[in-house]
């Protein structure tokens, strides 16, 4: 609104952006108060209350005179918007053992895609409560697995090349568009029965110290180069 050439150019200019490095550039052209830098806020929709937005990250952009650029993304909380995030997952939580009641009762495809939908919301809204190290990230993707499979469905796709989850969730415009981008890789297929003679988790690793050994375990030899 502030933008004296009009919204609409600066939308067409920053569609032909590729890399990080063309946005700074384009931000000053068309807006002198950029200066060296600028900071993008996200909005994260809630499920629970339509219309309603909480604070996702914040993208900030700066450069110097010899063309170094900064990019940093960083997500603040207080305690109120953190209650905001979880009363969201709570109700996300409380809506999916209900499903999950009704799934084991119905072999509906439209059951197990509304179990799955709510899956992956509940770690949409986790990724975008607060800042995640790698190891939390990939816990979060172990935990949708987890779920997956007991819904009855199994993970047969991989995360692409280049892909962060964490940054899917966080860069999509809402919990259903994050939804449909990691379906789209998961290749999701009915789990096989034999899972049912796999050894109890607990059982095969009783202590904490076994289950952080395993968790440091270099499983790349066992595991199938394609799926």
């Amino acid at each position: 609104a502030n933008n004296p050439k009009g919204l609409l150019e600066v939308r067409e200019a920053l569609e032909k952006v590729h890399k990080v490095e063309d946005l700074l550039p384009i931000m000053k052209q068309f807006n002198t108060k950029t200066k060296d830098g600028f900071t993008v806020n996200t909005k994260v929709p809630s499920l629970k209350d339509q219309g309603k937005e909480y604070d996702g990250f914040t993208i900030t952009i700066t450069g110097d005179k010899v063309g170094n650029i900064l990019f940093s993304v960083e997500t603040q909380t207080t305690e109120e918007r953190t209650q905001l995030y979880h009363a969201e997952i709570d109700a996300l939580y409380k809506d999916l053992t209900a499903k999950g009641k009704v799934l084991t009762l119905s072999a509906e495809f439209g059951e197990a895609d509304a179990v799955c939908n709510l899956i992956l919301s509940l770690v949409y809204y986790f990724y975008n409560l607060m800042p995640l190290s790698r190891g939390s990230s990939v816990i979060a993707y172990s935990v949708i697995v987890g779920a997956l499979m007991a819904s009855g469905k199994e993970v047969a796709g991989k995360i692409p090349k280049g892909k962060l989850v964490d940054f899917e969730a966080m860069t999509a415009p809402g919990s259903e568009a994050f939804s449909k981008i990691a379906k789209s890789w998961m290749n999701l297929k009915s789990i096989s029965p034999s899972y049912k003679t796999l050894p109890s988790v607990s059982e095969t690793f009783p202590t904490l110290r076994s289950m952080i050994e395993v968790l440091n375990t270099d499983s790349t030899p066992r595991c199938l180069k394609k799926l």
